[in-house]
């Protein structure tokens, strides 16, 4: 299924047509790469925890082991972030993606209700 939007502030550009075309299938791909990028973050947050399982232990009364855990906790922090964004996002476009796939159906049907309106006015002059 295939729209065409002209936007009301950009003319034609140099060899294009002023339009711009859409469809569902971007929506709920980049809903899939949201989906892949949680799943990655996730992945991120449990290696980065494995590799400072026995830090503490190893080095215990050195200053940088308490560096190196409130590094820990600021990148799992921001880490856990963008993974909560990213699982948000994913939803949030496959939802989109959805949406903008029944609109299409609806607004085609009421297209298809008025033309044949027109089409029999039309026969009947």
């Amino acid at each position: 299924m295939e729209s065409r939007i002209t936007l009301a502030s950009a003319g034609p550009a140099s060899g294009g047509s002023g339009t711009h075309k859409a469809s569902v299938h971007p929506w709920t791909a980049a809903g899939g790469v949201a989906d892949e990028l949680h799943e990655g973050m996730d992945t991120a947050i449990r290696d980065l925890g494995h590799a400072h399982d026995g830090i503490k232990s190893g080095t215990a009364g050195f200053a940088s082991a308490a560096a190196l855990t409130a590094v820990l906790a600021t990148w799992e922090t921001r880490l856990s972030a963008v993974r909560a964004e990213c699982q948000y996002l994913g939803g949030a476009l496959r939802k989109t993606g959805v949406g903008y796939g029944e609109n299409e159906t609806a607004v085609k049907a009421s297209f298809e209700s008025v033309k044949s309106k027109i089409d029999e006015y039309s026969k009947g002059r």
